[in-house]
């Protein structure tokens, strides 16, 4: 091949040629142009003809083998042709391998389009859902897995965290779906046995709410001994000192006895039904009264509870779970903070929600702690020491209030500076006005 440059070059030439050798051969110029020309357009026509039919019945040699133009062309077309089944090739076993390596996973993985229809799917799926290629391809996902559940949880668009739900497909099994969105292209679900894990969590709660409600009936009894002999002054001197201190850490005990039994009621109970309109500012007053008592207990009678903006909206839901919440957060900002901080209390509204939020001038918070503050028993500093009160499980007890109100809790901190604590609700449907 002699390139499109070089190949125009020598047919140019060649045109010339014959052009000046028919004018010398019979001495008519023009007439031996014209011809040399048509011709040269006649071969031409027929040259783009047998390309086109070449086209479309393509072989593994050029059309022609003549150097030239043609040439030139077919050979390209044939060297774009083999390197693109080369590449086809390529991708085609590496998506082989791709399907192969998915279908060996234990999850099931499912590829829908943006209508939420079925295009593939592996082997997992197949046996966690009872997908069936032959007809199932193209299909909708919700008209081959019947749970209002899942459809609820796909048109809330919400896909931070996955839902755990019973299995449609066998009994006793719980599957887990989270779903990914595929930009422009739809969205992957991930399907996931997690029946075992199920049952160690259910385990695991009805383990802890067993043993408190064991130790609770004789850590009242000790109590009530301990409260006895120091009202009754049985002991003198160094006695009271050692029995003073043995009711403190009984009373801290059975506080966190309550707690656990709290977060073990909120975990293991569905949300109730039927719920009563919860005014915010009724929220908030609770919070600073209960704040301020909570203070002078602390020995913090300097510290100041500022209520800023209340909302005049109500939320539906149970007063004592939702006042609970927002105590906690409240007295856990006094409880952190030194003796002269101002915790704020109030509220602010969106179109799309209302937001309740606790904000102190304390000492702030580690950014690489945040992820884990609502962790049960989470420490920030590790030491859990009693100096400051508290269980380690107030924040654990927030979080799940707020999720069985469909709300969550967004913590900003900055060290040195203070936290703020916000409740955040959805303000439609459910918000209602005064």
């Amino acid at each position: 091949m002699y390139g499109a440059i070089g190949t125009t070059i020598i047919q140019g030439a060649l045109l010339v040629a014959a052009i000046v050798v028919g004018g010398q051969v019979t001495g008519f110029w023009l007439e031996s142009a014209l011809a040399v020309i048509s011709v040269a357009l006649v071969i031409s026509v027929w040259r783009r003809n047998q390309f086109y039919e070449w086209l479309q019945h393509p072989s593994d040699r050029p059309m022609t083998r003549v150097p030239g133009l043609w040439f030139d062309m077919t050979k390209r077309v044939q060297l774009r042709e083999q390197a693109i089944v080369r590449e086809r090739m390529q991708v085609q076993e590496l998506l082989a391998n791709l399907h192969q390596s998915l279908g060996s996973l234990d999850a099931g993985l499912i590829s829908l389009t943006r209508a939420w229809k079925i295009r593939w799917w592996n082997d997992t799926a197949s046996e966690l859902l009872g997908l069936r290629h032959q007809f199932d391809e193209d299909a909708s996902l919700f008209n081959l897995v019947r749970t209002p559940e899942l459809a609820r949880f796909v048109e809330k668009g919400q896909f931070d965290d996955p839902i755990v739900l019973a299995s449609p497909f066998r009994s006793g099994r719980t599957l887990e779906y989270a779903v990914c969105p595929v930009t422009d292209s739809g969205y992957l679900l991930v399907v996931r046995d997690v029946t075992r894990f199920s049952r160690l969590e259910r385990m695991r709660r009805d383990f802890v709410s067993n043993v408190s409600h064991e130790l609770k009936t004789p850590l009242t009894v000790i109590k009530g001994y301990l409260e006895t002999i120091l009202d009754n002054q049985l002991v003198s001197d160094r006695g009271v000192r050692a029995v003073e201190q043995a009711f403190k850490q009984a009373d801290r005990m059975a506080s966190l006895i309550q707690d656990l039994l709290l977060l073990s009621q909120l975990e293991t109970t569905k949300p109730q039904n039927q719920l009563l309109p919860v005014r915010f500012s009724d929220l908030i007053d609770h919070a600073h009264q209960d704040g301020e008592e909570f203070a002078k207990a602390l020995g913090k009678p300097k510290t100041q509870i500022m209520i800023d903006n209340q909302s005049t909206l109500s939320f539906p839901g149970v007063w004592h779970e939702l006042a609970s919440a927002v105590t906690n957060l409240t007295n856990n900002a006094i409880r952190y903070s030194p003796d002269g901080a101002t915790i704020h209390l109030g509220t602010r509204e969106s179109d799309t929600k209302v937001q309740l939020y606790v904000s102190d001038n304390g000492p702030g918070i580690l950014p690489e702690h945040l992820p884990r503050l609502t962790e049960r028993f989470y420490r920030v500093d590790n030491s859990h020491s009693p100096a400051t009160g508290g269980t380690g499980l107030g924040l654990a007890i927030v979080k799940h209030i707020l999720l069985r109100h469909e709300a969550s809790l967004d913590i900003q901190s900055t060290p040195g500076k203070g936290s703020t604590f916000t409740c955040e609700f959805p303000r439609h449907p459910f918000i209602v006005g005064d």
